[in-house]
Parts: C-alpha cells; sequence; structure tokens
C-alpha cells in the first residue's frame, strides 16, 4: 500500500474553458426506486413521467433480504460516547441501490446479501436472485460493463468483485473479498464496534474511478475506535485487472490535515474530478469528551481532487456548504452543477463546477427536506429527486418519509415540483409491522430509463 499525506487549499486554478453538456434526449419509460431497509426489507418501485418529473408509486417487491443500521445506541467506540441516533442515515452510505442496464441491485445489511432483480418496465420489476456479500453489512454498490463491487462495512471492512449477467441479473463472485484492514489505527487493533459499525467513522462508498479502478471512502481509517481524536479519513484506489476484474492492492490518500472530517460520498464531474462530500469539512471541532453536538461540529463541504494516475489524489479545492451533516452528493453535467443533501439543516446545497471556479452557489437551493438522505438526478439532467426519511423526535420531521422531486436550472437552481409519500409506511406503521419493533430507516435512490 502506497500512502500519500494530503494538504489543503482554498483556491482552485484552470485556464481551460468549459460548456455545460446538452440536455439529452428524453427516455420513453423511466422508473425511480428505493427500499424500506426493514428486517424484511422491499423495494419501492415508482413510474416516472419523464416531461414533468412526477412519481407514481407502483409496486412493492421482496428483497427476501434483511435491513439494518448502523451502530450508535450500543456499544460506541472506546472514545466516543454517542447519545442514542434516531434512525435518519441507517446506513451511512450512498449508492445503496443502484441500476445497472436491465438489472436492479440492492444491499441487505442485516443479513449480509445483495438481491438483484429483472426490470421489465417503469411499473414493474421481479425477484432474480440474492448472493452473499463476501463481508458483513454490505453498505454500497458499484457497476461498469457489467462488473460489479460491493463495498462491505462491517468488522475490518472489505470488497467483493462480481460479473453481473444481464441475461438473468445473476452475480458471480470474482475470487475472495479484498479487505480494507479497518482493525488499524493508533487507538486499537480492533475494531470497536465490530458489526454493525460505527456509522461516523466506517466506510461509505464504493465506486468506479474515470480510468476504470475502484475507489472507496473511509470515514475514520483504521476503524471507529478512533473517531474522532485520531480519525483520519482517507481514500483507497484500488487497481482493476482488465483481464480478470479483480482488486489488487490499494494506494491510500490520507486526509490528515482535517481529522474527524469523515469523507463520505463522491462523485466524478465532466474533467473527471473527484467531487467528495465531508461530513464535517474543516474536521470535528469540538471537544468529544462534551459528547456529540452537529451543531458545534463544523460545516459540512464538497472538496475536489484530482488524480495522479497511479491512484493517489490530491486536493485543488476546498468550499463549506454552509450547512451541517452534509453527507450525499449528485453531480449533473447537463448544467455542470453540483448537489449536496444537508440532513442537520433540511437542505440541498447547489454548487457550480465550470473547470474555472468552483464555488457554492445557493446552500439552501432546496429547503424543507426532513432530513435529506440520496439524491439522484434524472438521465437528462431535469429533474433531482431527494428521499426524505422524517424520522419522529427530530425537529420537523413527522414520521412520513417522501421522495421530493425538483426541477432543475442551468444556473443550479431548484425548484419543488411533488413530494410523494405514497408507498411509504409512516415510522409508527413500520414499528407495529415488526415483531420486535425495529425501525431501521429508509435509504437509496436510483433511476432507470430506456
Amino acid at each position: 500500500t502506497s500512502t500519500t499525506t494530503t494538504t489543503s487549499t482554498t483556491t482552485t486554478t484552470s485556464t481551460t474553458t468549459t460548456t455545460a453538456a446538452p440536455r439529452v434526449a428524453t427516455p420513453t419509460g423511466s422508473a425511480l426506486y428505493t427500499m424500506t431497509n426493514q428486517p424484511d426489507n422491499e423495494i419501492l418501485v415508482y413510474s416516472r413521467d419523464v416531461s414533468d418529473g412526477q412519481l407514481t408509486f407502483a409496486q412493492s417487491v421482496s428483497t427476501t433480504g434483511s435491513g439494518s443500521t448502523i451502530a450508535g445506541n450500543g456499544g460506541p467506540p472506546t472514545n466516543f460516547a454517542l447519545p442514542p441516533l434516531p434512525a435518519v442515515d441507517p446506513l451511512t452510505s450512498q449508492s445503496a441501490i443502484l441500476v445497472a442496464g436491465d438489472c436492479l441491485l440492492n444491499v441487505n445489511a442485516g443479513s449480509n446479501e445483495v438481491s438483484t432483480f429483472r426490470i421489465h418496465s417503469s411499473i414493474e420489476i421481479e425477484f432474480a436472485g440474492i448472493f452473499g456479500s463476501g463481508g458483513l453489512f454490505p453498505v454500497s454498490i458499484a457497476e461498469r460493463d457489467d462488473l460489479v463491487y460491493v463495498l462491505n462495512g462491517g468488522g475490518n471492512g472489505s470488497i467483493q468483485g462480481y460479473t453481473l449477467s444481464q441475461f438473468n441479473c445473476g452475480l458471480r463472485p470474482i475470487g475472495d473479498a479484498v479487505e480494507l484492514d479497518q482493525g488499524g489505527g493508533p487507538t486499537s487493533a480492533e475494531v470497536t464496534p465490530f458489526n454493525p459499525p460505527f456509522g461516523v467513522a466506517s466506510p461509505a462508498q464504493v465506486g468506479f474511478t474515470p480510468d476504470g479502478n475502484i475507489l472507496v471512502t473511509v470515514k475514520a481509517l483504521g476503524g471507529g475506535q478512533n473517531y474522532p481524536l485520531a480519525a483520519v479519513g482517507g481514500l483507497l484506489v484500488f487497481p482493476i485487472d482488465p483481464a480478470t476484474g479483480a482488486a489488487g492492492h490499494p494506494h491510500t490518500t490520507e486526509i490528515t490535515d482535517r481529522p474527524g472530517s469523515a469523507p463520505f460520498a463522491f462523485d466524478f464531474d465532466h474533467d473527471g474530478r473527484l467531487l467528495l462530500i465531508e461530513l464535517f469539512g474543516e474536521g470535528y471541532l469540538v471537544d468529544p469528551s462534551n459528547g456529540f453536538n452537529n451543531l458545534e461540529a463544523g460545516f459540512g463541504g464538497l472538496s475536489v481532487w484530482e488524480a495522479d494516475g497511479i491512484g493517489d489524489y490530491t486536493e485543488v479545492s476546498r468550499t463549506s456548504t454552509e450547512q451541517f451533516l452534509t453527507c450525499w452528493i449528485e453531480y449533473v453535467p447537463q448544467n455542470h452543477c453540483v448537489y449536496t443533501s444537508n440532513s442537520g439543516f433540511a437542505s440541498v446545497s447547489a454548487f457550480t463546477v465550470d473547470g474555472q471556479a468552483d464555488a457554492l452557489v445557493d446552500s439552501r437551493a432546496g429547503t424543507g427536506v426532513a432530513g435529506p438522505l440520496d439524491l439522484v438526478a434524472s438521465p437528462d439532467g431535469n429533474f433531482l429527486y431527494v428521499l426524505s426519511p422524517s424520522v419522529l423526535g427530530l425537529p420537523g420531521h413527522t414520521g412520513q418519509p417522501s421522495v421530493v422531486v425538483y426541477q432543475t436550472a442551468d444556473d443550479c437552481g431548484l425548484e419543488q415540483v411533488q413530494a410523494i409519500e405514497d408507498g411509504f409506511d409512516t415510522e409508527e406503521a413500520r414499528r407495529d409491522a415488526d415483531p420486535n419493533g425495529v425501525l431501521n430507516g429508509v435509504l437509496g435512490l436510483a433511476v432507470w430509463s430506456v
């Protein structure tokens, strides 16, 4: 493993002028998917009107697997005790569900499995199969050209590769899982808690880089017991063998200048630069002995990174969202805008990323979204979909989840066109339906179009 220590800058320079990508052709049929993440996990299917972006609930289908939630209520890390956490963000990850051609894939963190479905139309999917994730507590999935990688967040963490069949949506493992070695770090050689993992320290997302390698974000290298005092987050890049699809040993970029920043979700822009969201963009700013207070911990941030061609990254700019608990990101190439969801302030922020200047356009471009989580754009870039879990016990939350639909503008603005609750049971109904009264919380969004 090679290690690169990065330092941050506050400005970015470029001499390249770019123009926004043209709006792509409007698809003829489309759907949106999310999942309940309950112990009896289900996929919720919504048909999508391609002209106005609005959704109509179509069906729910069992994954035959089990959802789960991160550690927080019990067994906290040795140096950082948390109060009871509401189930706003159950897996603290991005890309827990995705579309790959005419197949749909999702993680089942409670049963350590991945489910697959065949997509028949905008109103119908069919269960295809369920497969072991190769590790504990799967949280994120990536796919490119039928090569699939699953990120497991539990224990030492791992990634498992598969080949995907578009014929039957089956998964075939590629060798054994590659461990992330989350048992290291300066505080302890044993991950605490082990499984489920500690949410603000665990691996957050797996995805393909523009050159076809695998990138994993880890909020605290070495495990949750290191958070926040020695919680250096990092970027792990695994080279992928083009012949076999197998992952090699990773290059590690450590974010050493702001411990506790918790690198979370990412995307790539039109120039192939990495767009990284950090939960606390300046690092964790308060004394952890005083307990967890997100209103004092620091704003979230968007940082932009460039790759060196061998798997290491250098930061070229960083901008605050001016909002709390920034976790999820979606880049829209048609208007060169980045959107982030900020659970702490019930808002969606908008940035412009045009190759010459990366700037915050509106810290609260979208408002009134109770605890916004995942967000995904339509293929033509005209609409942005944001998942709102709305968990009881938090200000402004009603216990009724929904998907909020926005129309995007060329200046990165957002205009709400719908908030749909159909298909989602209330928090009380979900607790009542489970024999043990479990509430894991909804998560994940993906769009399919033809």
